[in-house]
Parts: structure tokens; C-alpha cells; sequence
């Protein structure tokens, strides 16, 4: 009895125990892996590969100012750096445009440290020979008094920051010295747009060129801002080898007859580059494909957007850029990025620091307000940006961007906190020589622009907003003399969606219309005819208003001698042989 108790727990327990080892390994249960109504639906394509800023490159940035220290030498003829340090800084980029070849440049050796030199586990620390090449940076930036600059660091040499090419920017138009970097630290925290690391540098450059002095020169504060190449997507663990674009004057039209295959046997590479700088990959395959369908009509902009570009980096990109009041993205200061083997286009940031200028502006003069500054309309010019603001689902897709950024990202307090963080580190450096001896505004205006930010993101959702429901501006066009009679002319303007517009049409010989010799109200064509002026100059005033009462300017505008701004005006000559010249200002 015993034995047939003990051999039927001994069964027992084996079965228990092959169980157990079935269901068990390294002591870890083992789950079902499939459902019993396993679908076997599969992934889209497009889902694939997630392209999208790395959150990690941000984490442990320095908070501070770094200090950078620079010293320039003479090298050789062979690498194009036998030049002085006065010859570098003595012409723009424009000049070496011109004359067609590259800027100079000097050898030098770059160290990272503090105010007190350079630092055992910094860059370039014990270095004793060249480990660098600069030269000046940004064709406007090169115009200005103080100088932007790019140092290349030559190869076995290492990287700063994982980087080759180290950008210090100035910034000198922007007289907080922080826009540039307030965009890119914000970039950084929305999960549908592409940002860029961005530190703040004191620099110190000894010219070893023309002599042997030991000292070192302060040269103020930059801001050293992460190069878009293809070491940028690399670091993010993105593919560098597709296209990299870098928009000059680039407006989304096909531009066919410049715009080309590399290929093609009237290719000029330099004439493509005047609308967009090729950075990757060089075949534009893909990028001609995409610039046509932008362009024909036939095809919804809905399906475009689908079919080429990543909807939410889009839109994202599109609506930072308007609560920002950025007027520089229309047609420059933007990258185009797609990887291999897909057709998806992303649209990353670059120079931002035309943003945030409302403040600065009215500060220099307190008339200042074109109605073609605000909201939506500095997208307007640009063909895919148009297409987008005038369908109305991308316009509802917009509406609940803008809102998502400006509540969770740029709300007062937040904004508040960050620039006077910013204004706090960086003011003592501003106006200490030699930055002070180049600034725009004095120190308690510069707390003003610093205090005047959250209120002028506010600002910018409000004009958004209202926008939406404003005609579009428009072009004045030159005067046409036709068989003895002369045609006021301009483009007409829109308002979505596709409302009644009229225009005001007035002419006069001063620019404050004081005296008019026209004022009417034409509905809605787009010319008036008048009898032939007399030799002379003469001022033409066009305004367009919708249905609902809302006005626009002309792009056109005419500066006075004391370089006020008078908006949506054309200045022009009728000549003593009855020919028009045109004086024209213009934004677009």
C-alpha cells in the first residue's frame, strides 16, 4: 500500500515537473506569444523608418558660457591659409562672390576652457600646433562690424562636442543676443520639429599673424550653433546619405529651367545653388518630383502632403515659425532633408534669429506696423505654403497646431522665466566692451525687448488668428503707359475663402497724401486708368478690403529720408520723355 501510495506521488511529481520545465527557462514564465485570432496585419511602409530629432543630444548641455579660446597663424599657399588675420576680417563673403573665388582663411588652434585658460578634459587642451582652419561665416553676418566666424577642425584632430565644423554666430541685428538660441532650445522640446544644439561662447583670439603677441583679444559673446550636415543626422542615428537641402531663395516654384538633374547636360550647379545649396546627396530625383506635384493643380494639396512630406513636421515647422513671428522662412533659413529609399520630406529650422523683432522695431519707430508682418502672411508668397493656406481642411490641421504649440510650449510664464534666465547670463557681456561698442539698444530698452517676449508670442497667436480671415497682401506694379493714358496696376489679393475684395486706389505728389490727385474705390479689378502725369514724382497708395471690413497693405513701401516707414506705398518718376521709373521698396 505504501508502495503504490508513494509510486503515484512519484508520477505526480514528475508530470508536475516536466510542466514546469516546459513553461519555465532561467526561472522566467514564458507568456503566449500569439493570439488564437492572430491577424498578421503588417506595418505601412511609411512606418518603417521613424525619422525624428534625438531627445538624448539635448540632455547635459551646458547651462552656462563656455569660453573658447583662438589662436591665428599664418600657414601655407598649398592649403589656402597663408593669410593674415586682418586680410580674413577685411572683406565679405560678397567680394569673394564676385570675384569667384574662396574666402581666406588662416591656420589656428582652437582650446576649450574657463576665464582662467584652457582645461585638462576640454578640446584642444596641450595642443601646441594647428589643430584648425577659420574663416568668416554668413554672407550678411560678414557685412557687419563684428564678425561671424566657422572653424573647421582638421582631421585627426578629433571634435568638439561631436562636431568638425564649430559656427560662432554674432548676431549682431539682434540686440538681445538670445533669439537664435531661445528658437533652437524650444525646437528641442516639441517631438514633430528638428532642433540643434546651441551653446553660448566667450571668445578670446590671439593674432599671431603679423607678430608674437602673447595676449589675447576679447571678442565677446556668441552663439555657437550645431551645423546641419550629414554629422548632424549621423549623430541622431538618421540616414546621412540621402538629400540635404539648404534654402537660399527658395519660393517652392519648379524653377525648371535651373532647377535639374546632375545629369543633365546644362546642369550648372552654381545657378541651382543660388536656390538651394546641395548638401547630400546629389541626385534630385526626388526633389524635382516633389517640386512638380507641389505646383500642379490638379492634384489636392491634402494628397501631396501625404504622398511627400511628414505631415506633423510640417505643420509644426509652419506654426512655431508663425507665434515666433519669424519673417525670414518664407524662402530661406531652412533645410530640406529626405532619407534614401523613401519619398518623405522634413523642413529643419536654421537662423532664427529674425524672430521675436516685433518689440525691437516699434522701438525704433513707433509707427511701425505693416499688416503684412503678422500672422499667416509671411507664408503667403511661398507656392506650397499658399496652396496649404488656402485649402480648408490643411487650414483646420493648422488651427489645431498652432493651439497645441502655444498652449503647451509657449505659455507667458514659461517664456518669462526662460528669457530672463537668458538676459540674466548673458547681459554683462553685452554691454562690456567689446559688444557694447556695438550695441543697438541701450540697457534699460534691452530689459524692455527682454520683459516685452511672452507678451509678444501672445501677440503673434492673436494676429494668427485674425489672419485667417484677412485678405492676403499684394504687389504694386508699374505704372503702364498706353496710348496716352497711364494704367495703375497691382495683383490681386485673396481672402479665404475666395470672399468679395475691393481696393482703395489713391495717387499724390508727397508720401504723407496730402495731396491726393486720386482716391477711389475699385471692385475688384485689379487696374485704373488715368490720364498721362505730368513729369514729376509721385506717390501710388493701393489697399485691398474684404467683405467683412478687413484691410491689407501693399508689400510695397516707401522710406523717407529720416527712414520712416510709410507701408503699401510705390514711389515712382514720370520722366520728361514720358517714361515711368520705378522707386521700389518691397517686402516679401
Amino acid at each position: 500500500m505504501n508502495l503504490l501510495v508513494n509510486k503515484t506521488f512519484w508520477c505526480a511529481s514528475i508530470a508536475i515537473l516536466a510542466v514546469c520545465l516546459c513553461g519555465c527557462s532561467n526561472g522566467q514564465s514564458i507568456s503566449t506569444l500569439l493570439s488564437s485570432d492572430e491577424t498578421y496585419e503588417k506595418r505601412s511602409e511609411s512606418s518603417l523608418y521613424v525619422v525624428k530629432d534625438s531627445d538624448q543630444m539635448y540632455v547635459d548641455l551646458v547651462d552656462g558660457i563656455i569660453t573658447m579660446y583662438l589662436t591665428v597663424g599664418m600657414g601655407s599657399e598649398e592649403d589656402g591659409t597663408n593669410h593674415t588675420w586682418k586680410e580674413v576680417n577685411e572683406h565679405s563673403l560678397a567680394y569673394y562672390e564676385g570675384l569667384g573665388t574662396d574666402p581666406y582663411m588662416c591656420e589656428a588652434l582652437l582650446q576649450v576652457g574657463d576665464e582662467l585658460g584652457p582645461l585638462s578634459d576640454q578640446f584642444g587642451y596641450g595642443e601646441l600646433n594647428p589643430n584648425a582652419t577659420v574663416r568668416l561665416r554668413g554672407t550678411g553676418a560678414s557685412e557687419q562690424p563684428q564678425k561671424s566666424y566657422r572653424i573647421d577642425i582638421k582631421k585627426g584632430k578629433g571634435s568638439w562636442e561631436e562636431q568638425k565644423v564649430v559656427v560662432l554666430n554674432k548676431h549682431v541685428p539682434d540686440p538681445t543676443r538670445f533669439r537664435n538660441k531661445l528658437a533652437y532650445d524650444l525646437m528641442a522640446e516639441i517631438p514633430e520639429m528638428f532642433s540643434a544644439r546651441t551653446w553660448f561662447v566667450h571668445l578670446y583670439v590671439k593674432d599671431r599673424t603679423e607678430g608674437a603677441d602673447d595676449k589675447f583679444e576679447d571678442y565677446g559673446l556668441y552663439t555657437a550653433v550645431e551645423q546641419i550636415n550629414k554629422r548632424y543626422f549621423k549623430n541622431r542615428n538618421l540616414d546621412s546619405g540621402g538629400n540635404i537641402y539648404k534654402a537660399g531663395t527658395f519660393d517652392w516654384y519648379p524653377h525648371s529651367e535651373t532647377l535639374k538633374l546632375a545629369t543633365d547636360a546644362d546642369f550648372d550647379q552654381k545657378a541651382f545653388e543660388e536656390l538651394l545649396e546641395i548638401k547630400g546627396d546629389v541626385d534630385h530625383t526626388k526633389l524635382l518630383a516633389m517640386l512638380q506635384a507641389v505646383n500642379d493643380e490638379k492634384q489636392p494639396i491634402r494628397e501631396i502632403i501625404r504622398m511627400y512630406f511628414n505631415r506633423d513636421n510640417l505643420f509644426y515647422w509652419m506654426g512655431f515659425h508663425v507665434l515666433m513671428g519669424n519673417r525670414d522662412v518664407e524662402s530661406s533659413n531652412f533645410y530640406l532633408y529626405s532619407p534614401q529609399g523613401v519619398n518623405t520630406w522634413y523642413i529643419l529650422s536654421w537662423d532664427n534669429d529674425g524672430m521675436l523683432s516685433e518689440a525691437y522695431e516699434r522701438l525704433r519707430d513707433e509707427d511701425y506696423d505693416p499688416s503684412w508682418s503678422h500672422g499667416i502672411f509671411p507664408l503667403v508668397s511661398a507656392r506650397l505654403f499658399e496652396r496649404i493656406l488656402k485649402d480648408g481642411e490643411c487650414r483646420a490641421i493648422l488651427n489645431e497646431v498652432v493651439d497645441d504649440i502655444y498652449n503647451s510650449w509657449l505659455s507667458e510664464d514659461e517664456i518669462r522665466e526662460r528669457v530672463r534666465n537668458y538676459a540674466e547670463m548673458i547681459k554683462p557681456y553685452v554691454y562690456d566692451i567689446p559688444d557694447s561698442m556695438f550695441q543697438r539698444v541701450s540697457s534699460s530698452n534691452y530689459d524692455r525687448l527682454v520683459d516685452a517676449v511672452p507678451e509678444e508670442i501672445t501677440s503673434n497667436y492673436e494676429a494668427y488668428k485674425a489672419s485667417m480671415t484677412e485678405p492676403w497682401p499684394f504687389h504694386i506694379r508699374e505704372p503702364e503707359i498706353r496710348e496716352g493714358t497711364m494704367i495703375l496696376k497691382w495683383d490681386p489679393s485673396y481672402v479665404y475663402p475666395d470672399g468679395d475684395l475691393s481696393y482703395s486706389v489713391e495717387l499724390s505728389r508727397d508720401p504723407n497724401f496730402r495731396q491726393d490727385l486720386l482716391d477711389v474705390k475699385v471692385q475688384t479689378e485689379t487696374s485704373y486708368q488715368i490720364e498721362l502725369l505730368p513729369a514729376g514724382q509721385y506717390f501710388l497708395r493701393v489697399r485691398a478690403t474684404a467683405g467683412n471690413g478687413s484691410a491689407q497693405d501693399a508689400y510695397e513701401y516707401y522710406l523717407t529720408e529720416t527712414d520712416r516707414v510709410i507701408t503699401s506705398t510705390l514711389c515712382f518718376y514720370v520722366l520728361d520723355d514720358g517714361s515711368v521709373q520705378v522707386n521700389r521698396y518691397t517686402e516679401e
